[in-house]
């Protein structure tokens, strides 16, 4: 067990949860049995993703949850913020339905969305459907950062800045060519700067990707809420595009193997909302690109240095031919 996350024990005790489930879902949950938890993904000391599934009265009851480390009622509450803003599940472009949030567990349960992942369209080798899982997404976020309310703890330039500081140090203790590529990146960076003054701060996902989004007919879905804040939201088209470039890298062998389906994604973002500024966008990409070199460098999977390396080269790219 997780000693990180003290829910843990009694969130996978069907019996124990199947009693808060009873209490917190009078209506969902009644007649609730043959209660099961199965862990889906587990990010050690900090949350945990679990399918929650049962018989009621009414028939079954399937939901998906995320036990956190500590208090995160704040994300049930921005959800439940965001589906009545025009994002519920009845809407084209929306997110999980917010079910409820036990305290008592640290546990968040929401709607278990059906569907086919974005990756695997981006996956497929149909570039029709890669193109219209582009749009799909990206008219999502046009939406979202044109109504969404602004919620959420601020993250304005200076703390990214500071981010993007602690980022560099960690590669400028790795030697050549990483150390001198980093210091170069870091350097352009901070001549790249937006002025403040002209960022409008609104509210985004934080880890906006292909691997949050979910197709099912009708409707895109959009999961995983719990880096929401308020900031520049260059920063998630930044981060969708680099990571679909980052896919073609891992998947199909190339970094540029998908730049079709990301010039797709930032047309269609710009088409559905014009008045959105893209200006900023150079600066965002080569800061992302630098995280992810920090992130290849902290997990050392297989391969870890050319792929850091990789990522320094683009972020210099990017800044170097604004694209």
């Amino acid at each position: 067990m997780d000693p990180g996350i003290p829910t843990l024990p009694a969130v996978l005790d069907p019996l124990e949860l199947g009693e808060h489930l009873r209490q917190s879902l009078p209506w969902q949950g009644k007649g609730l049995r043959e209660v099961e938890v199965r862990l889906v993904k587990h990010h050690a000391g900090k949350r945990c993703v679990l399918e929650v599934t049962g018989r009621t009265e009414d028939g079954s009851l399937s939901l998906f949850g995320k036990v956190y480390a500590e208090d995160c009622s704040d994300v049930y509450r921005l959800m439940e913020e965001i589906g009545r803003a025009g994002f519920g599940p009845q809407e084209e472009f929306s997110i999980p339905q917010a079910v409820t949030y036990l305290p008592a567990l640290q546990l968040l349960l929401q709607e278990k969305v059906e569907g086919r992942p974005a990756t695997e369209s981006f996956l497929s080798g149909d570039e029709a459907e890669r193109a219209a899982t582009a749009g799909r997404c990206a008219r999502w976020l046009a939406r979202f950062h044109a109504i969404a309310p602004r919620i959420g703890p601020s993250f304005p330039l200076s703390s990214h800045l500071l981010s993007i500081e602690k980022w560099f140090r960690r590669l400028a203790t790795l030697g050549e060519p990483l150390a001198d590529k980093a210091r170069e990146l870091f350097k352009r960076l901070g001549a790249a700067a937006p002025d403040p003054q002209r960022i409008e701060m609104r509210t985004i996902h934080g880890d906006y990707s292909h691997h949050q989004v979910i197709l099912s007919p009708g409707r895109t879905v959009v999961v995983d809420w719990d880096k929401y804040r308020l900031a520049d939201p260059n920063q998630d088209v930044a981060r969708f595009t680099v990571g679909l470039q980052r896919l073609g890298q891992r998947c199909l062998g190339s970094i540029r193997a998908l730049d079709a389906a990301a010039e797709g994604f930032l047309k269609t973002y710009v088409a559905s909302n014009p008045s959105r500024v893209t200006t900023h966008l150079a600066f965002q990409k080569a800061a992302t690109w630098l995280e992810h070199a920090k992130h290849d460098v902290h997990k050392q999977a297989p391969g870890w240095r050319d792929k850091a390396e990789a990522a320094l080269d683009e972020g210099l790219r990017v800044l170097e031919q604004g694209v």
